[in-house]
């Protein structure tokens, strides 16, 4: 004899309905207009925020979630290449100083003291291509060679 589940309660395989699945939209509903007016009454901090982070993988992420007409908004906004956010911690530490300010300060002075204005040329004398002769090799830093001892 099948048992039946008690009065008013449904079979456990009755209870759960078939899971229904749905598929993740591409974009998410934004109103260009109502976009467009926010953009427009932004805070200073904000436009500074955009401008300063808005990167194009970062555009490029919000055509995908808003849509190419909310991206298009953004065109004027952010560095032309991609960037590295640096956690101030980090910076702190690597400079310590006064302030974050000051911190931040000396290592764009640092960094802008290792640029190279001048590439140094490729070596002479190549894989496949005969040594450089003394003349065309200008490297000067090398000791003279010493004679072996017995």
């Amino acid at each position: 004899m099948a048992m039946m589940p008690p009065q008013g309660m449904m079979a456990p395989e009755q209870s759960m309905m078939p899971e229904q699945e749905m598929a993740p939209s591409k974009s998410m509903a934004v109103n260009p207009e109502e976009f467009s007016m926010a953009l427009q009454n932004a805070s200073e901090e904000t436009i500074q925020t955009l401008e300063q982070h808005l990167t194009p993988p970062l555009k490029a992420a919000f055509g995908e979630l808003f849509g190419t007409e909310i991206t298009n908004m953004l065109n004027n906004f952010g560095p032309d290449q991609p960037t590295i956010n640096i956690p101030v911690s980090v910076i702190a530490t690597a400079y310590p100083s006064e302030s974050i300010q000051d911190s931040i300060s000396l290592m764009k002075d640092d960094l802008a003291s290792k640029a190279q204005n001048d590439i140094p040329r490729p070596p002479t004398g190549g894989l496949g291509e005969p040594p450089a002769t003394p003349a065309e090799d200008s490297q000067t830093n090398v000791p003279p060679s010493m004679p072996m001892m017995a």
